[in-house]
């Protein structure tokens, strides 16, 4: 039950994505009140978000991104109700574009800053399970053979760059 509860979460991280490129490349034609409109769904995601509805705020600030491209209160309410969703990557871009709309203003920085911060680590975490999910493969097919890849050590050399890797079972050390 819990796998049918990730493949949903998965296929609406993807449909968020999709709606996410489709606001970025989409130019809607000009709207007489389409500034006055995108302030509108803005400060409604902002009541979203206090109701917690982090969802229905991002869907807002879509529209709001989407009637104002250089709002840039409404790339970071979208980034606030990113990171409340554990969205960290789309909370960071949207952080990033924030900025760009207004490169001077030093508390978009702090919080582009830390939202680079959270997205660098989340990197690193995902980076290093990766590796774990690889070694693991790596040994199970090596486990066959009675190997591991703990019987492998790979040494750098510092005036090439590249890796020597050697192989050691029951304390014999040989080259490869």
């Amino acid at each position: 039950r819990k796998r049918v509860k990730e493949g949903k979460e998965d296929e609406i991280e993807k449909e968020d994505k999709e709606n996410n490129m489709a606001v970025e490349h989409f130019k809607p034609p000009n709207h007489p009140y389409g500034a006055k409109l995108a302030v509108y769904h803005c400060n409604r995601a902002a009541c979203l978000l206090h109701l917690h509805r982090y969802d229905d705020a991002i869907v807002d600030c879509n529209i709001a991104v989407l009637l104002d491209p250089m709002y840039t209160k409404a790339w970071m309410r979208r980034s606030n109700a990113y990171e409340k969703t554990e969205r960290i990557e789309e909370a960071f871009q949207d952080a990033k574009k924030a900025l760009e709309t207004d490169p001077g203003n030093s508390k978009l920085q702090k919080e582009f800053n830390r939202l680079k911060k959270l997205e660098d680590e989340r990197m690193e975490k995902l980076k290093a399970e990766t590796m774990e999910k690889l070694k693991d493969l790596g040994n199970s097919i090596l486990g066959n053979f009675g190997l591991s890849l703990d019987n492998f050590q790979a040494t750098q050399d510092p005036q090439t760059g590249s890796y020597s890797i050697s192989f050691n079972q029951d304390g014999n050390k040989a080259s490869v």
